[in-house]
């Protein structure tokens, strides 16, 4: 007991899971859940965009909800602050309950608090979505561009227990969603994954994913590939990797040739030289934005959710990811990644990154470093949303 409360559950058994890709594959599935759903939906996410893709998934929970299914949302009232008053309405209006996640208010523009991260959709307690992937055009390929790149997992059996057990909890700290315990749902005859939820709230000294992901690559042997996709590690993990490569661990970071938030990037490039160095592999992805979150290690760990690696997801959101220990499942994914990899990503290596290094670059990147170190330090002191939770 006492370790869930650190933000790592049990081990769950009898579980069926399946890797998706941002884009189709993400978003046909998820339109297929909720048309499916007959009973109870709970979406809890970072990002609700009232886009092509917010409208098309906001139809579907309007329909599911006509049909008599009982759904809860639950969106971070910055990452959400775009899903305005008409768009609640619609969803009100049909019995969809919907609330904004943003604690510890201390005036009406001012507040402090943990950002709700996770990317978490269970639907009627028997499937759940986890991952990174939030419901905006920029993921879904709606509107013809190329999806930014991130992950999911269709989790089907034990473990979706934890995770509307997660999401209720979440729930009544912005409702009076009552206490009490579900019904678990037996699940037959599905492949004995084994895996389990990690879960970080700084507000709650809830370290689990920041914790295992150390722990692992502390004991990694053979080759560990993180796809990172807001790459700003702590001293302490850059130790890690190093000593990793250091022993001869293959270590392999994909990370973005261009991002959405372009003093990232330039953060991200400060390490470089000292990552590359110690001889890890460092490789850009450039087909799109990318945004995922993996770690993969001696293709027998793999952690996958809305976890970056960054001090931000340590002490300044709330996170969600699910560790699977399953050789079948990890090798699957290790060839997925590499194959990714191979044919969307450059390698960058040290001759040539310091060759086209100027004073320019290294001044950039040493600011931008500083600059985003003291900006995650402090953004979740700094979100603006009046009101930031609407009650049915």
């Amino acid at each position: 007991m006492w370790r869930r409360s650190l933000g790592i559950y049990p081990f769950r058994y009898n579980n069926q899971l399946e890797l998706l890709q941002s884009g189709n594959p993400f978003f046909e599935k998820l339109s297929e859940l909720i048309k499916n759903a007959t009973s109870e939906i709970h979406l809890q996410l970072y990002i609700f965009e009232p886009d092509e893709t917010g409208k098309i998934i906001t139809v579907l929970l309007i329909e599911a909800a006509k049909r008599g299914v009982k759904i809860y949302v639950v969106l971070d009232a910055f990452g959400s602050k775009n899903f305005n008053r008409i768009w609640q309405k619609n969803l009100t209006d049909v019995g969809i309950e919907i609330y904004f996640y943003s604690p510890i208010k201390f005036a009406n523009y001012l507040h402090m608090g943990m950002r709700l991260h996770h990317k978490i959709i269970c639907f009627d307690g028997k499937f759940a979505l986890i991952g990174g992937i939030n419901i905006s055009d920029n993921y879904s390929a709606y509107n013809h561009e190329t999806p930014w790149l991130d992950f999911a997992l269709l989790a089907q059996g034990k473990i979706v227990s934890d995770l509307v057990q997660i999401c209720k909890q979440t729930l009544r700290t912005v409702s009076n969603y009552p206490k009490y315990k579900t019904k678990q749902e037996i699940q037959k005859e599905l492949k004995p994954i084994i895996t389990r939820v990690l879960q970080n709230n700084w507000v709650q000294a809830k370290f689990g994913i920041t914790h295992q992901y150390k722990q692992q690559i502390r004991k990694a042997n053979n080759d560990i590939i993180l796809i990172a996709s807001y790459f700003i590690p702590s001293l302490a993990l850059k130790r890690l990797l190093k000593n990793a490569a250091k022993r001869g661990v293959n270590v392999k970071i994909v990370l973005n040739s261009f991002s959405d938030v372009s003093m990232v990037k330039y953060a991200t490039e400060y390490f470089y030289n000292d990552l590359l160095k110690a001889g890890i592999n460092i490789y850009e992805w450039k087909q799109s934005v990318l945004h995922a979150k993996v770690g993969l290690i001696d293709s027998e760990w793999l952690s996958v959710g809305s976890y970056n690696l960054n001090h931000l997801s340590d002490f300044g959101s709330i996170e969600c990811n699910l560790e699977i220990l399953d050789a079948a499942f990890c090798l699957a994914t290790n060839i997925k990644l590499n194959q990714l990899i191979n044919d969307g990503c450059e390698k960058v290596s040290f001759d040539d990154f310091n060759t086209k290094k100027s004073i320019r670059n290294s001044l950039l990147q040493l600011i931008s470093y500083l600059l985003v170190r003291f900006s995650l330090s402090l953004l979740f002191f700094l979100q603006g949303k009046k009101n930031p939770k609407i009650k049915k």
